[in-house]
């Protein structure tokens, strides 16, 4: 079984590059949408139901922090990781009280992001044991 994915960035290059930069399906995920701005990924996020979503901060029509809040409106238990070429403090300090797992910025380095995304899959699976 894999985790679902919902990848969220305004640059196609970026989501293209996202799907490549590692192995989604041997660190136990699958990428099942994407979405270039903050609306049309809240839309998928209430149609896909993913497990993870990996959200750039700056995006047209709603931002990433946004929608990271408006997400913890309706469904809490998602894990997030944010993407962004900005290392802006507030940032950080914003996404740290949305319960936003990781933080990495871009040019992303797939090792980060390998194992940011082995540690959030040991929390679902922890997660689904516990249930």
């Amino acid at each position: 079984m894999y985790y679902k994915v919902l990848i969220a960035d305004d640059e196609p290059v970026i989501r293209q590059g996202l799907k490549k930069i590692v192995n989604w399906n041997i660190l136990g995920f699958k990428i099942v949408g994407e979405a270039e701005n903050g609306i049309e990924a809240l839309d998928k996020v209430h149609k896909l139901d993913p497990d993870l979503c990996v959200i750039d901060i700056r995006m047209p029509g709603m931002d990433g922090l946004e929608l990271i809040s408006e997400i913890r409106k309706s469904k809490s238990e998602i894990k997030i990781i944010i993407l962004t070429g900005y290392p802006e403090f507030e940032y950080a300090q914003k996404a740290i009280s949305l319960g936003v797992q990781s933080y990495i910025l871009k040019p992303v380095d797939p090792q980060i992001l390998k194992d940011e995304l082995t540690k959030i899959y040991e929390d679902l699976e922890r997660k689904k044991f516990l249930a």
